[in-house]
């Protein structure tokens, strides 16, 4: 596939043998800035990418957050690349847990989004904390501050 190339890595896909931490969570902006090298968080993206590659660490996503992934480059020359990622992420990918949407999950991410009005989350944010906390999780790979204010520990940043 020509398209992994592109990125120069082998990147997130590890094949090392899986620790037995928890799984971290893999975001939308992770992934946005993993393809995308005019992305600003491109190189930590990378960073992170090679370290769970040498660690061999699982990687935690859901649905909604590769759904999330492939409505960002719709419009993008990058669109295509995105999809290829995703059905690879899909395909079983070693060290990759995908969290199927269900019922209850979609439930689940509902009650949480509704009782905390206050703040600025998303229904894919929601679904990922509860991912989170199924799988003991308490890392993820984003930017994203809702998930610091939810309790759990974001491995990148806007700010210098």
């Amino acid at each position: 596939m020509s398209a992994w190339p592109e990125v120069r890595t082998s990147t997130i896909f590890c094949t090392a043998a899986i620790m037995a931490e928890a799984p971290v969570l893999v975001d939308t902006g992770y992934l946005v800035a993993l393809i995308n090298r005019k992305d600003l968080l491109h190189p930590q993206a990378k960073t992170l990418a090679r370290t769970w590659e040498k660690s061999g660490r699982q990687l935690l996503t859901t649905d909604g957050v590769l759904i999330e992934f492939a409505n960002f480059f719709a419009r993008s020359p990058l669109r295509m690349l995105a999809l290829e990622w995703i059905r690879r992420i899909r395909a079983g990918t070693p060290g990759w847990i995908v969290d199927r949407l269900t019922p209850r999950m979609i439930e689940r991410a509902e009650a949480r989004y509704g009782a905390h009005p206050d703040k600025g989350w998303s229904l894919t944010d929601c679904l990922s904390m509860e991912s989170m906390l199924d799988h003991g999780s308490k890392e993820a790979a984003t930017p994203d501050r809702h998930f610091v204010q939810a309790g759990f520990r974001i491995l990148m940043t806007t700010s210098p």
